[in-house]
């Protein structure tokens, strides 16, 4: 499953004039209140060429930061950074499972060797120690189970790849709705993720050493639309105040939503704004109810690791938790 699926689903209920309840996707649903109204008034910017080399916006992404201006990256999603850091690999690369699946299809589209780890820590830093991998990928907060690493554990994995020569890549798209921390690695982070805005396309991190100025010297020119940037450096200096508000809101979704599904026989688990699920039911079978009274959950099969069994709901408002619960109930009460 490619990242354009999400696209590709919404795209065909919207041209059949269908509106549906999105638990598919992970986003922010309490975003900024200004933020409609901001993007609307940066359509015309539209009109003309962002200035290609972005002073303004990597002024707004360090002094947000602490970032030093040569270290900062930028791109069309984070998914742009992803696919760079994959781009420079040449032998092997270790990817923490289960996860993303992009990394994965980067890595074959790239002819590296791949080995697969478990979420475990002991196990990542002996393989680094002992293997010394050409790259670790790691997803923290990771898609799709939630788990998350704390700051000492990061900093642990960090010092043993800069001591084995390994290139440290986390991906932190999902950092804002726990505490965010930094690391020495590549860290690739996505505004659009905590804004609600996947369509608009903004991603930025950090590339240690001259790897910043690598990314800019063969990026493709103007790779940051107007309106993204507008965005970016309205809400880039607010991020730590949005974050901590949304963390806190969905801590309590987050909570009822879990007590809910357990009430049902559901388990779940996840730390950030979405939950991995596992049910006696097949998720397929789940997904096809479900699709008929307009919610759209995620199948999670293709996940390595994952089973016909695990599917993933991200933690949205109250009463849209509640309707998908209630739908879920009337499922496990017909299946019974």
């Amino acid at each position: 499953m490619t990242g354009s699926v999400h696209g590709d689903i919404f795209e065909m209920y919207l041209s059949k004039g269908m509106k549906v309840l999105d638990f598919a996707s992970n986003l922010n649903p309490f975003p900024p209140r200004d933020l409609k109204e901001k993007i609307i008034s940066s359509i015309e910017n539209s009109f003309f060429y962002p200035q290609n080399n972005y002073s303004t916006l990597v002024d707004t992404i360090s002094s947000s930061t602490g970032w030093e201006r040569e270290n900062v990256v930028f791109g069309n999603g984070s998914i742009e950074l992803i696919e760079f850091f994959f781009r420079m690999l040449k032998r092997d690369v270790a990817i923490v499972q289960p996860t993303f699946t992009e990394y994965e299809r980067f890595a074959g589209i790239q002819g590296l060797r791949v080995t697969h780890l478990k979420w475990d820590i002991d196990e990542i830093i002996h393989f680094v120690r002992e293997r010394e991998p050409e790259a670790l990928v790691i997803c923290n907060p990771n898609n799709p189970t939630g788990e998350f690493f704390r700051k000492h554990e990061m900093l642990e994995m960090s010092e043993c790849c800069i001591s084995s020569e390994t290139k440290f890549m986390v991906d932190q798209a999902f950092m804002d709705f726990v505490k965010p921390h930094d690391v020495h690695a590549f860290q690739i982070r996505s505004l659009t993720k905590i804004l609600g805005v996947p369509g608009l396309r903004f991603g930025y991190g950090f590339f240690p050493d001259d790897y910043g100025r690598l990314f800019h010297e063969t990026r493709m020119p103007w790779n940051v639309n107007g309106i993204a940037k507008a965005v970016a450096e309205e809400y880039l200096p607010r991020l730590r105040a949005i974050s901590r508000y949304v963390r806190k809101r969905i801590s309590k979704e987050r909570d009822h939503l879990k007590k809910g599904l357990r009430s049902l026989g559901i388990a779940s688990t996840g730390k950030a704004n979405f939950l991995l699920c596992h049910s006696i039911h097949k998720a397929d079978e789940i997904f096809r109810f479900l699709e008929k009274k307009g919610i759209i959950i995620r199948k999670c099969s293709d996940f390595r690791g994952l089973t016909d069994n695990h599917f993933r709901v991200a933690v949205r408002k109250r009463n849209e938790n509640r309707i998908l619960l209630k739908s879920l109930e009337v499922f496990v009460q017909e299946n019974s």
